[in-house]
């Protein structure tokens, strides 16, 4: 009875970390974009049981300078594993990556605030927006519920599109970025969560502050200010660790603002435009899920197994 009990806790414990709901998003496929000026690397991850006659929201990430390059997977070094395990809800996360030597937004960081009037949208930003306008035709995105998140340079980013696009995008939150207060009128409506340290070196607090106080003065009550007397400028762990964040993020919804047109039947995106970097076969694209069930019960027929096996003995 005791070889019984042992084989039966042996396998359970292995049975622990297949059954576990943690998914790796460095799995995920690696895709390019191109257009006539700028060739992005970007990562798409999916609902594991994602079913095209749902729709979900989906969250564009804007990585900080230390992760461009043009790997397909530096920009996951932050964050991005963070916010899909703890989304509230089945949601698809769209992380570009910006090329070396490129910006989100082309203005000095250590300016802070910037004007969106006189800097000049960067060809990577318009990269992300078309391929963003491309994925809502090709996967069943709910076109009322597009947010936009960054770090350092992404927290200029994501500034960046609220302004520049803020008829596409919910809700955001940039982090130690930096934006244009001249633009408060127009994001005075728009949920803003956003998080600065009083000791950043790197972008000075001064870029978000001067932003949110003129959101404030222009009548909007939507925006959230975290502002920390520390942690420098490596603040993005605890802003997107705060509790409730990203449960009130995904519930912003565009149509707060502007009339949304109804989604219709996903549809096939341009070929020449979006493109594969590693093609995936029917059997390769089983579930994570149906992998882990299968094993799963594959190990508990072998626990039966076993048990008869030594009762009858």
């Amino acid at each position: 009875m005791k070889k019984l009990t042992c084989l039966f806790l042996a396998l359970s414990c292995l049975m622990l970390p297949l059954t576990a709901n943690a998914y790796d998003i460095k799995t995920s496929e690696k895709l390019t974009y191109k257009n006539n000026d700028t060739t992005l690397p970007y990562r798409l991850i999916l609902p594991e049981n994602y079913d095209n006659t749902k729709t979900y929201p989906m969250l564009v990430f804007f990585h900080g300078a230390g992760e461009r390059g043009n790997d397909n997977e530096l920009q996951f070094f932050h964050c991005v594993q963070y916010i899909h395990d703890n989304a509230p809800e089945d949601c698809i996360i769209m992380a570009p990556q910006c090329p070396l030597n490129h910006q989100w937004v082309d203005t000095p960081w250590i300016s802070g605030a910037y004007s969106v009037d006189k800097v000049p949208e960067s060809n990577e930003m318009k990269a992300v927006v078309e391929l963003v306008n491309e994925l809502t035709v090709k996967y069943s995105v709910d076109k009322d519920r597009i947010y936009a998140a960054g770090i350092s340079m992404g927290g200029f980013g994501t500034w960046d599109v609220l302004m520049r696009h803020n008829d596409l995008f919910a809700a955001g939150i940039p982090v130690c970025g930096g934006g244009d207060p001249s633009k408060a009128e127009l994001l005075k409506e728009t949920p803003i969560f956003t998080f600065h340290a009083v000791d950043d070196t790197a972008v000075p607090v001064s870029g978000t502050r001067e932003t949110v106080n003129a959101i404030k003065n222009a009548g909007g009550t939507k925006i959230e200010y975290t502002e920390y007397k520390g942690g420098g400028h490596g603040i993005w762990n605890q802003a997107f660790s705060t509790e409730g964040l990203l449960e009130d993020l995904f519930k912003c919804k565009l149509s707060d603002r502007y009339p949304v047109e109804e989604s219709s039947e996903p549809e096939s995106a341009p070929a020449s435009t979006v493109e594969s970097v590693e093609e995936q076969t029917d059997s390769e694209g089983l579930s994570a899920g149906l992998i882990i069930g299968i094993v799963a019960a594959v190990l508990i027929i072998a626990a039966a197994l076993v048990f008869v096996f030594l009762k009858r003995k």
